[in-house]
């Protein structure tokens, strides 16, 4: 019980308020398809005009301290082909760990868990829960303008159906403190 206790205060003294100026972080980016790309191509190799969006994201972020913050990110992707569009918009929140801060360069690590909703031109919709990843983050800049490039993986499965399996590998962001 008392191990349970110190876990607890060690929480709250983690999620104190931040002392940051701008504790409000808001990324737009792209990341890979290279899941998508690979069982696309092999599942339809007749289809042609195939086209992938990548994954387009936008996500807020606040620091709750100087190392964790928490948020939300939206995620779009598109797989288009001759005859066939499927788009799939994916909503969660998400929480990240800053574990180096250097006034030029910060490393995170983050995880979000929410909904994927896969749409296609035939007007069905499919829902499925949905897990990110983020393995190693690096953000370069100071003041209120950084990028961000990002190791990780977007996840998609239900009932023995895989929406997303490592996509997002790979991922790069624009980022705007304020």
């Amino acid at each position: 019980m008392k191990k349970y206790i110190v876990l607890l205060l060690l929480s709250f003294i983690t999620l104190t308020p931040c002392l940051a100026q701008n504790p409000h972080q808001v990324r737009i980016g792209w990341g890979d398809m290279l899941f998508e790309s690979l069982v696309f191509r092999q599942a339809a190799p007749a289809l042609g005009g195939k086209g992938f969006t990548g994954h387009i994201f936008a996500e807020y972020q606040y620091s709750v301290s100087k190392v964790v913050s928490v948020g939300g990110q939206l995620d779009f992707e598109g797989i288009f082909a001759a005859d066939m569009n499927n788009y799939d918009v994916t909503v969660m929140p998400t929480v990240r760990f800053t574990y180096l801060r250097r006034p030029w360069v910060e490393l995170y690590s983050g995880l979000g868990a929410g909904l994927l909703c896969a749409l296609d031109n035939q007007g069905g919709a499919e829902f499925a829960p949905a897990v990110n990843i983020n393995l190693f983050g690096v953000q370069v800049g100071k003041g209120p303008i950084s990028a961000s490039v990002e190791l990780g993986a977007l996840n998609s499965m239900f009932k023995s159906r895989v929406y997303m399996l490592g996509s997002r590998l790979v991922s790069v962001s624009l980022n705007y403190r304020f």
